[in-house]
């Protein structure tokens, strides 16, 4: 019998297949994200007018106009999403079918399994639709599934006392960073990178995103001071790298692709950080 004290096997197994659902997550959530910008016209040419003709358009007459490298993207992105699919149920098995059942981390596992059956449905349903919910519904379970991955590797790994003393704050950035990435994905699929002006969307999107810097910037200081020195230091790269993204888009014509893409990207690194910081010793979720 396994001494109650000593760690379960598993863990190690359950945790590196969390890593690799972390990855997967973030490659579909990416290729999501290249593939709908694409088809939006981001970057397109010549700029501003086929911007404002593909918005227009319907999801039926944009589809012959998909390049090769959304046609590859769409193929890579089912096989990721089948492969995380895959990684899902593994972990779910691992989690419950041997005694003891790992409690916390099978519900961590449920709750993916969960996201990843909504969005498998979601795409069934709402296709290429540009509805608002459909386009938010993607991107924000797309995340949770990214934040449950990165919660799951430290609910399997080795327990860290965290800072406790930053907990409420971090807490609030966490909050605000889902509330500002939620108003960039609506004004992404309202289409309304290219003419934001004063739009009221787009003014709460950049009063949002300045709240969200001035958190974060000081939150990375002190957790560098109170020993997390490396969590610190990637949460204030990552948010003046992502503050100065923002800035570019608005003095770049034409808003490049890969500017879209690097935000989506450097949004789930800091919901990964954050969540880093939160350390919940193991045993809890």
């Amino acid at each position: 019998m396994r001494a109650m004290n000593a760690p379960d096997r598993r863990l190690p197994q359950l945790r590196k297949l969390a890593w690799a659902c972390a990855v997967l997550v973030l490659a579909i959530t990416s290729l999501s994200a290249f593939m709908r910008l694409s088809r939006a016209g981001l970057g397109c040419e010549p700029w501003p007018q086929c911007y404002a003709q593909r918005a227009a358009m319907t999801p039926e007459a944009l589809e012959p106009l998909d390049g090769p490298a959304v046609t590859a993207a769409r193929v890579v992105h089912r096989v990721a999403a089948s492969t995380a699919l895959v990684l899902i149920i593994f972990m779910l098995v691992r989690s419950f079918a041997q005694q003891p059942v790992l409690q916390p981390q099978g519900r961590l596992v449920l709750g993916l399994l969960a996201l990843a059956l909504f969005l498998a449905v979601l795409g069934r349903m709402g296709g290429a639709s540009r509805s608002p919910a459909v386009g938010l519904g993607n991107l924000m379970a797309g995340l949770a599934m990214f934040a449950l991955s990165v919660r799951l590797v430290q609910a399997s790994g080795t327990p860290r006392p965290g800072v406790a003393s930053l907990r409420g704050w971090t807490m609030g950035a966490l909050g605000l960073l889902l509330l500002q990435i939620a108003l960039g994905g609506l004004v992404s699929v309202a289409q309304l990178s290219a003419r934001c002006g004063d739009a009221g969307l787009c003014q709460w999107h950049r009063g949002t995103a300045l709240v969200v810097l001035a958190l974060l910037v000081p939150l990375g200081i002190a957790a560098g001071r109170r020993g997390e020195r490396r969590l610190g230091a990637a949460l204030v790269a990552l948010a003046l790298a992502q503050a100065g993204l923002g800035l570019l888009q608005l003095g770049v014509p034409g808003l490049p692709l890969a500017l879209g893409l690097a935000h989506n990207i450097l949004a789930a690194l800091l919901l990964a950080v954050l969540l880093a910081l939160l350390s919940p010793r193991r045993g809890q979720a």
